[in-house]
């Protein structure tokens, strides 16, 4: 080879390692995009089985199903299944991490990040540390099938704001991501605030060596009955507006799909227990 070609061949190498790179990126994001997709998609019949269909007897409705409870598997410890199906999130967070694009991953990824990782070390570490000793035990369905959704979610977001979308670091200026960080906020101090007035009277029927429930009272229970859940779906709408993609879209819906017809069967529950309830 002449020397003018010689001078030129490690420019084409790099572009041609960058092209290969940029395809692998390209179907990451298209492999990335259709597990969205199809997680939204499936949101339609979770919401459709769980408001129609079945109610997942665990807390307050382990024997609602009565005879049906034993097809739903053997009862493990309440601690250890929310341990169990929430931290594959934190796995796939940490994963994704040390193998990001540092080209893409900048501040407003980070900060998105953040918030996602916030969520889930309070869901999988601390919120089980602090659960009531009376905290009634789950069904080993429910563990496998929240471990399952988990696993499949925490890879999505973290390999969209890992590898997946580069934002610029003034999106952290932007309104949406402002206004998507207030309601991220508000809606996990909402949770945080209303799982500790649950934790309370769990702790409070324990001491008092009863069985029953008691109707939640303060904060936002005061104009709704699964507070808990509402901080939640607050918190996802905020995540999904700051990031403004498919991902977090998807997780925001698939959330909704859980937690709406949930807290439903919460508020009809209520209803029927006491006869005072508003």
């Amino acid at each position: 080879a002449d020397l003018p070609t010689l001078a030129w061949a490690p420019l084409l190498l790099w572009i041609k390692a960058r092209q290969r790179t940029t395809m692998l990126l390209s179907s990451e994001d298209k492999a990335l995009d259709s597990i969205a997709k199809a997680v939204s998609l499936l949101s339609i019949p979770t919401f459709l089985v769980l408001q129609f269909g079945i109610v997942a007897p665990y807390g307050k409705h382990s024997t609602r199903t009565g005879s049906a409870s034993r097809y739903f598997g053997p009862l493990i410890n309440a601690k250890l299944a929310w341990v169990i199906f929430e931290s594959p999130n934190l796995v796939w967070v940490l994963w994704s991490l040390f193998h990001r694009e540092n080209e893409s991953f900048g501040v407003a990824n980070a900060a998105l990040l953040l918030m996602f990782t916030t969520h889930y070390i309070n869901r999988s570490l601390i919120y089980p540390l602090r659960m009531s000793g009376s905290s009634r035990p789950v069904p080993l369905a429910v563990a496998v099938s929240g471990f399952s959704y988990c696993f499949v979610n925490g890879y999505l977001q973290g390999q969209t704001l890992c590898r997946g979308i580069a934002y610029p670091d003034d999106h952290l200026r932007s309104p949406r991501f402002v206004v998507g960080a207030i309601l991220f906020l508000a809606g996990f101090a909402t949770n945080l605030h209303s799982d500790r007035i649950l934790r309370q009277l769990c702790d409070q029927r324990r001491r008092d060596k009863r069985a029953d429930y008691s109707i939640p009272k303060g904060g936002v229970f005061e104009l709704v009955s699964c507070a808990n859940y509402a901080g939640e779906i607050l918190e996802w709408l905020g995540y999904a507006v700051a990031c403004n993609n498919h991902a977090a879209l998807s997780f925001f819906l698939f959330t909704c799909s859980n937690l709406i017809p949930r807290g439903m069967a919460h508020h009809e529950w209520y209803l029927q227990k006491f006869e005072d309830y508003p």
